[in-house]
């Protein structure tokens, strides 16, 4: 099959599928996902997605390319600002916690399995990962995002990403390696590859920092030198220039070029480029990302699916240890953090959703040849089936939520706020219906409370 069909084939499959996951309130990427299943070999065999033939071999450049955006626009996501705000939360107990649990599961139930250490190492990571843009989204359908309990999701994810990055580079080093136990002259080889790297990405920071001071005329030296460049759009191409030589970095110390790419799109901030350059930036990596790149990436995760026999007694044991690790250790933490009832359960089911994040790390580990087929397909199966029952999971707790667990301090007045300056209507004590934080005036309108950012 031609390359253009192929691509053709995908991205339509893939929006109109993801399109109809967003109509009934679940994850685009999931319809995406399923939209090449069907198109592969399980299903229609429409497209083949091996690399050492056409169209499989061109589908895979394209879908390392979602993989670069995709990292990006994480990297930009989170942000250094956010990260730094993220460790002076409390909630950050949990993040150490909720990742310890999920890792040594899924590191054991490799070994148990009789794989070898890098590849019950790729396990355990990848049980532990919490998808931060799935998250956000399930958090702002239900209101939640300014609560307490939100705050904490999104701080855990945060951090679980950062250390499934790093977990990844020496994953990655390992199988490169042989993939058994390190020595010690081994381990010293990969701690010191992942500290020139390291070294790299700090250099890099501290540079773009320096060319984020303002000099006499109150101007960054970055935005004077975007101002004199006379191409369009210098502002992003110097983002992705960015993001890519820390991509060639990590590439040249042997670590994977997503992990360089995103810690590139940590570093780049609204101080170094100016808010409204960044928010330009940020919205054209996402319609990049959203709008081509990731659903044909997502599409092609569908295409490497392979279910067999083998694999449904291998999705069932990934899947519970999966769900009970992320679960209990979210309780464990959250515990320690001081959440109790409902939302500490809740904490628990809402770090589930694993989404995007963790099907990178399974395509990663597909292309590194860590992992085979039966275990990517075990990876995909376990993001579905977590992501899908995370938004009902935590409508069904919500139900039994004080109001004091979702308004935080303060949000009686950003509820006022919803009405117009000739509607000041006091408000009734907000209630919880259908899955949703809701508040009724004395018109008997309801309206979803709009939480302001503290």
């Amino acid at each position: 099959m031609d390359l253009i069909v192929a691509l053709l084939l995908l991205f339509v499959s893939a929006r109109l599928a993801g399109e109809a996951m967003e109509r009934i309130g679940q994850s685009p990427m999931i319809g995406e996902v399923l939209a090449g299943v069907v198109l592969g070999p399980t299903i229609l065999g429409l497209i083949d997605p091996d690399p050492l033939m056409e169209p499989g071999a061109s589908l895979a450049i394209v879908a390392s390319l979602g993989v670069l955006v995709l990292v990006l626009l994480a990297g930009i996501e989170l942000g250094r600002e956010g990260l730094a705000r993220a460790f002076r939360e409390r909630s950050i107990v949990v993040a150490y916690v909720e990742f310890l649990l999920p890792f040594t599961l899924g590191y054991a139930l490799g070994s148990a399995l009789g794989w070898g250490f890098d590849r019950s190492l790729f396990l355990g990571t990848a049980l532990a990962v919490t998808a931060l843009p799935v998250s956000v989204r399930i958090l702002l359908d239900l209101n939640l995002l300014h609560s307490r309990l939100g705050r904490a999701i999104v701080s855990v994810a945060l951090v679980n990403d950062l250390i499934a990055f790093a977990m990844l580079a020496l994953v990655l080093e390992l199988a490169r390696l042989g993939g058994s136990i390190p020595d010690a002259s081994t381990f010293a080889l990969i701690v010191g590859k992942n500290l020139v790297f390291f070294s790299i990405v700090l250099c890099a920071a501290r540079a773009l920092r320096f060319a984020a001071r303002p000099d006499e005329s109150g101007e960054s030296r970055m935005r004077l030198l975007l101002q004199k460049l006379r191409g369009q759009e210098s502002a992003f191409a110097m983002s992705l220039a960015i993001a890519l030589a820390l991509g060639a970095a990590a590439e040249g110390v042997g670590i994977h070029f997503a992990i360089g790419v995103f810690y590139g799109g940590i570093l780049i901030t609204p101080r170094l480029l100016g808010r409204e350059q960044f928010a330009q930036i940020r919205k054209s990596v996402s319609s990049v990302t959203f709008g081509l790149l990731a659903p044909i990436f997502f599409a092609f995760v569908g295409l490497n699916f392979t279910l067999t026999f083998a694999s449904w007694w291998l999705i069932l044991p990934v899947t519970g240890v999966a769900f009970a690790g992320k679960f209990f250790g979210g309780v464990l933490g959250g515990y320690v953090a001081g959440f109790r009832g409902a939302p500490l359960a809740a904490l628990g089911v809402g770090l589930n959703a694993r989404g995007m994040m963790e099907l990178l790390l399974a395509q990663v580990g597909l292309a590194a040849g860590i992992i085979n087929a039966d275990i990517y397909a075990a990876l995909v199966a376990m993001t579905l089936i977590t992501t899908l029952s995370t938004p009902p999971l935590m409508k069904r707790l919500l139900r039994r939520f004080k109001v004091q667990d979702v308004i935080p301090q303060g949000a009686s007045s950003a509820a006022r706020s919803v009405q117009g300056p000739d509607e000041a209507l006091t408000s009734k004590p907000p209630s919880i219906r259908g899955g949703v934080v809701q508040v009724k005036t004395e018109r008997d309108e309801e309206d979803e409370v709009v939480l302001a950012d503290p």
